[in-house]
């Protein structure tokens, strides 16, 4: 048995990184979610109960809507394809604010999982 019960991580630094390593801050962003993934799969195995992810602060709003939009595409994309398997492996997504900007189909993907 696992004595960790929740990890927390604050992901920052995508975009930075991104422009240093691959020439745009959309491909940092865009590594950023295989990361995840791949703390998923690793939380998942390692049997710890509670994963939280800080993603999107209240500044980030701030950024330009195509960067905004693009981050909303990429969970949305990302769910759309994992969502069964979320489902799956019991993993639930609570989002911890404000949901009115999200898209319809976001919406919809998240109340799913």
């Amino acid at each position: 048995m696992n004595p960790i019960k929740h990890i927390a991580i604050i992901m920052d630094g995508n975009g930075r990184w991104g422009i240093k390593n691959k020439g745009t801050r959309n491909l940092g962003h865009r590594a950023g979610l295989d990361t995840i993934e791949e703390i998923i799969e690793e939380t998942i195995k390692q049997n710890i109960d509670y994963l939280t992810l800080y993603t999107f602060s209240t500044e980030n709003w701030k950024r330009p809507k195509k960067e905004i939009s693009f981050l909303f595409s990429l969970l949305e994309n990302f769910l759309s394809k994992k969502l069964d398997k979320l489902i799956k492996n019991k993993i639930r997504l609570k989002i911890i604010g404000n949901t009115k900007k999200f898209s319809k189909k976001l919406q919809v993907l998240l109340n799913y999982s």
